[in-house]
């Protein structure tokens, strides 16, 4: 019996010890944005997929595209190569989330020109799971609501 409530204990520590934590912060946006395939035909998708390719065979890389090449295979490694994201800004910095498309239902109609001109902007408080080193996907929404405030846009 106590080697059964031992494996029990050891399950439940496991299970909770994923890289799952609550995050909250600002809708941003980007004025020229991809992160991914999200929204992109199959022909699109493959002409992109010749250029990674094309990528990979140079004799030399530099930094910049091997953190590329590393982030896009990060993305089908986790697969979210294809997931709806968002950008957030939190206290310490602009990460992407990547979302379940029923959650990116939610949030897909807000518009950065809208927010600016009426001096709002979206908080958004949500559970995310870490994958790899900066893959964040959002577990679900905590909440979500439109506030006074400043929106973040980059260029």
């Amino acid at each position: 019996m106590n080697k059964l409530k031992l494996l029990f204990f050891v399950f439940i520590l496991i299970s909770c010890s994923r890289n799952e934590k609550i995050i909250e912060g600002d809708l941003a946006f980007k004025t020229v944005d991809f992160s991914n395939y999200y929204g992109l035909n199959q022909n699109k998708i493959d002409k992109f997929d010749g250029i990674i390719d094309s990528m990979r065979k140079i004799k030399n890389p530099s930094n910049d595209d091997l953190t590329f090449l590393s982030y896009m295979d990060n993305l089908k490694k986790y697969n979210v190569i294809k997931s709806p994201y968002i950008r957030l800004k939190t206290k310490d910095s602009i990460i992407i989330v990547y979302l379940k498309e029923n959650d990116f239902e939610k949030v897909k109609n807000y518009n950065s020109n809208d927010l600016i001109s009426n001096n709002r902007k979206i908080n958004f408080k949500m559970k995310i799971e870490t994958r790899g080193k900066e893959i964040y996907y959002c577990k679900g929404f905590i909440s979500i609501k439109e506030v006074h405030g400043e929106t973040y846009t980059s260029k």
